[in-house]
């Protein structure tokens, strides 16, 4: 049976990538966060694939959120 990815997490872990790049005081990290949170809590491993992006995703958008409150406190 051929697995189908998660839209969700592949959408949160493109987001987290660009979050490193771009950041605007961590929002792009939440959207980041938001997003593959939602695709790590409806993931179905019986029929979806690629877990590791939500995952990936998740850490990615924590990052560049405590990055971004931190350049707003500095």
């Amino acid at each position: 049976m051929n697995k189908k990815n998660n839209t969700m997490a592949l959408v949160g872990f493109i987001l987290g990538l660009v979050s490193l790049l771009i950041n605007f005081w961590g929002l792009v990290g939440i959207v980041a966060c938001v997003f593959s949170g939602v695709g790590l809590g409806t993931f179905n491993a019986e029929l979806e694939k690629n877990r590791w992006m939500a995952i990936v995703g998740l850490i990615l958008g924590i990052f560049s959120i405590l990055y971004g409150v931190i350049s707003l406190l500095a």
